[in-house]
C-alpha cells in the first residue's frame, strides 16, 4: 500500500466530489493521505477531515509566504494539537523566495519558531523550501538541537549536494508529480543518487498532476504514476520499492497508525 504524505485535499476544488474520493482511496492501492494546512483555516479544515475520516491524517504549520500571520493564536493553536492522534507533523513551514515582496528575516524567524514548536510536540517537520536552500540549511543548522525527529523537504528540487546536507540532519524527501515532467532532469539525478531510505511519495493534490494527467486536477490515487516512474527511474521492482518507501514513511510519522 501507499501513503500519499502531502496533499490539500481541504481544498475547495475538492468540494463536490471529496468524499467519493476519499472513500475510494484504499480502491486505489492509498491506505491513507495526509492532509497539510498552510494557514490558520486550512489546519483546522485538515484536522476536520483527520477527525472524520480513519485514513485522513493532518499536518498543520504556517506556509512561508503567511509569515505576517504567525502570532501567539497560531502558536497556542499548534500547541493544543499535541495529543491529536490524528496530527502527524508540523508543516508547510520553510522559506519562498520566488514571489515579489517577501520579507526574508521574517520567514526565518516564522521558520525558526515553528522548528521549536515541532519539537515540543514531539513531531517531525514538513518543509518547503523555494529558491533558499542556502538559508533553510542556515537555519535548520542553527537550530540543529531542536532537530529531534526528523522531517520531510517536501516536492525536492534541489541538487545531489543540497540532499547529501539535508540528509546530515535527518531529512528525507518527499517525490511528486515533477519527477515524471521531460525537464525534471535535477530530480531524477537526485533519485538516482540518493539511497532507498530517504524517498517517501506524495502528490501535492490538487497542483502538480504527473504525467500523462500534466495540467489536470491531481488527487491521491496518481502516487501510483509517482511510484512507477521511481521504479523506473532506479531501476527497481515497484513492488519492493513500494515496501521500502511504506516503512520510510512509518519510519518517519511515529504517530501514524495503519488502518487496515
Amino acid at each position: 500500500m501507499i501513503i500519499d504524505t502531502h496533499c490539500h485535499l481541504e481544498d475547495e476544488i475538492y468540494n463536490e466530489d471529496r468524499e467519493e474520493l476519499i472513500s475510494s482511496l484504499v480502491l486505489n492501492n492509498v491506505e491513507s493521505a495526509f492532509v497539510v494546512g498552510t494557514d490558520l483555516e486550512s489546519c483546522r479544515k485538515a484536522i476536520e477531515l483527520a477527525t472524520k475520516y480513519k485514513n485522513i491524517y493532518a499536518i498543520i504549520g504556517l506556509y512561508p509566504e503567511y509569515a505576517e500571520q504567525y502570532d501567539q493564536q497560531f502558536e497556542d493553536f499548534l500547541l493544543s494539537c499535541a495529543n491529536n492522534s490524528k496530527v502527524v507533523a508540523v508543516g508547510e513551514i520553510g522559506l519562498d523566495y520566488h514571489s515579489l515582496g517577501f520579507d526574508k528575516d521574517l520567514q526565518k524567524l516564522v521558520l525558526q519558531k515553528q522548528i521549536i514548536v515541532a519539537d515540543k510536540l514531539s513531531l517531525p517537520l514538513c518543509i518547503h523550501c523555494r529558491d533558499a536552500f542556502g538559508d533553510i540549511l542556515e537555519v535548520l543548522n542553527q537550530n540543529r538541537k531542536y532537530l529531534n525527529n526528523g522531517g520531510v523537504v517536501h516536492c525536492f528540487g534541489g541538487s545531489i549536494e543540497v540532499a547529501n546536507q539535508f540528509i546530515k540532519l535527518g531529512f528525507k524527501f518527499g517525490f511528486g508529480g515533477v519527477c515524471t515532467f521531460k525537464n525534471a532532469k535535477k530530480t531524477v539525478d537526485v533519485l538516482q543518487k540518493i539511497d532507498v531510505k530517504h524517498i517517501l511519495l506524495e502528490t501535492d493534490a490538487p497542483y502538480l498532476a504527473p504525467e500523462p494527467l500534466r495540467g489536470k486536477r491531481n488527487q491521491p490515487s496518481n502516487t501510483n504514476l509517482i511510484l512507477s516512474k521511481i521504479a523506473e527511474i532506479r531501476n527497481e521492482n515497484p513492488k519492493i520499492l513500494e515496501q521500502q518507501i511504506y516503512k520510510n514513511t512509518t519510519d518517519l510519522f511515529k504517530k501514524y497508525k495503519t488502518n487496515y
